[in-house]
């Protein structure tokens, strides 16, 4: 009798075991195509045996963990390609959003020195603008009395120093909306940050028992660090003899580690921040090298190509009103403004119009001398720093200096286009490498789920016949 009984639960245990298979199997199904997700896998184990009249018998099997494939190698592999690939994006997206503020763009369908204006540029790029504005001066220069083309030569100085400032604006704009996103980007870094001192607790309480048992846990909080990675380079230890806890870090400014969550705890419950002004990140009262990852990208992306086209344009209209000057002053007043307006790099002075506009310094109506000398600026070739007035800010014609700063801006985004790709690769070959060990095979899961839907199915059929045995048992007795 005790021997029927001890089989049907040992029979009843090993439902229970193969029931649990069978539910693990088809979470894994269930995840397959979730990254994110690592396989899972129940420890069977004896539940220990007994000594009977025959022999030490087994008691059973049981469910003794839930184990799950995660390797730390692979996830900090993964951690890292995923603050390159981040890298390379917000400053496509940056160079991008400062090209269409240029208003041109390199044409790389053509040859290098190919420069378009942007689809649905009105009138054209700032390239444009300078080709009419000096085409308008020899006009002049040919027809120094008529009123049209002296009002034609004003609208095309007009139109001019319009594109130029708002040009500068338009990057200007660009710049803040790095700003504005930086600081939409820590409100989320310090609220992952936050998240994941939250999941360690959780961690430790769910294995304050049985170690290595928040299966569950452990993916979340291994998404929420590869979602921070993606803002800067960040990497994570377990701390020794604690219950699944690990410390998070990254580097200061002189590359030293800083740790910014430690177990439950954000030390001294500091935050990261973001000094616009002076382009620093800093974790309470330290200063952080964040050069790595999505933040340090843009404000890379700000303070280098975005400002470097800012800081030419600016040369480019500082060149142009002085030069133009130079040869206009002769009459008596400049044509351009000198500083120019405030929030402007160029305008016009307000004091030309038609009736004051002129083409010579003598009193002969018919001269020309000031407005051909101008016109012959636009051939002209400056040097930056040869020594001579009003000269020395850049290099080339007006429009091939400025060509040249839209042709260097796009090579610089094509340049990352390519990097970016290059990298996609390698962050799908480090996700490859990891899916191999940790995630899930449809194949194996398949298998699975039938081995043990027939495990499950005999031990049914176990109990089936135990019950039958135990029937006749108690029927007989009763007949006796």
């Amino acid at each position: 009798m005790s021997g029927l009984i001890g089989s049907l639960t040992n029979s009843s245990k090993a439902l229970s075991v193969h029931s649990k298979g069978l539910e693990i199997a088809g979470k894994n199904l269930a995840n397959i195509n979730n990254r994110g997700y690592s396989k899972q896998r129940v420890a069977i184990g004896d539940r220990g045996s007994i000594t009977t009249g025959i022999a030490t018998e087994s008691m059973g099997v049981e469910a003794m963990e839930l184990r799950q494939n995660r390797d730390v190698l692979l996830d900090k592999s993964v951690m890292r390609e995923l603050s390159t690939t981040a890298a390379l994006l917000t400053s496509q997206k940056v160079l991008q959003n400062a090209e269409t503020a240029l208003g041109q763009f390199l044409d790389r369908s053509k040859d290098s020195t190919s420069i378009d204006s942007a689809s649905g540029a009105t009138g054209g790029g700032i390239s444009d603008a300078i080709g009419d504005f000096f085409n308008a001066w020899e006009s002049f220069s040919v027809k120094p009395n008529d009123v049209g083309v002296k009002q034609l030569l004003l609208q095309k100085a007009e139109i001019l120093a319009e594109k130029i400032n708002v040009t500068d604006e338009r990057l200007s704009s660009v710049q803040s909306d790095v700003d504005a996103q930086i600081d939409a980007d820590i409100i989320v870094v310090n609220d992952v940050l936050a998240s994941i001192a939250e999941l360690n607790g959780y961690i430790a309480k769910a294995e304050n028992v049985k170690p290595y048992s928040a299966v569950d846990l452990r993916d979340q909080r291994q998404a929420k660090l590869e979602e921070l990675s993606k803002y800067f380079d960040v990497s994570f230890n377990n701390i020794p003899d604690t219950a699944g806890q690990i410390e998070v870090l990254s580097r200061n400014s002189i590359g030293e580690p800083v740790t910014l969550v430690k177990g439950i705890e954000i030390p001294n419950d500091a935050k990261v921040e973001f000094d616009a002004t002076n382009g620093l990140f800093t974790f309470g009262a330290i200063e952080m090298d964040f050069s790595r990852g999505g933040l340090g990208a843009q404000l890379l992306t700000r303070d280098s190509d975005v400002q470097a086209a800012r800081d030419q344009i600016a040369d480019l209209a500082t060149q142009l009103s002085g030069s133009i000057n130079g040869v206009y002053l002769a009459s008596g007043s400049n044509f351009f403004r000198n500083p120019p307006t405030a929030g402007n790099l160029i305008a016009l002075e307000s004091a030309l119009s038609v009736t004051t506009l002129k083409a010579t310094s003598t009193t002969n109506a018919g001269a020309n001398e000031l407005a051909l000398g101008i016109a012959n600026l636009a051939n002209k070739v400056f040097t930056k720093a040869d020594g001579q007035t009003n000269t020395g800010l850049i290099n080339g014609t007006f429009v091939s200096y400025f060509n040249s700063s839209v042709s260097q801006l796009g090579q610089t985004l094509n340049t990352t286009k390519i990097r970016f790709e290059d990298q996609q690769l390698s962050e799908e070959m480090a996700l490859i490498n990891r899916d191999q060990y940790s995630g899930v095979s449809q194949d194996e899961e398949l298998t699975d789920l039938m081995k043990f839907q027939r495990s499950f199915q005999a031990s049914a059929r176990h109990i089936n016949i135990i019950d039958s045995l135990l029937d006749q048992v108690v029927n007989r007795l009763g007949v006796g």
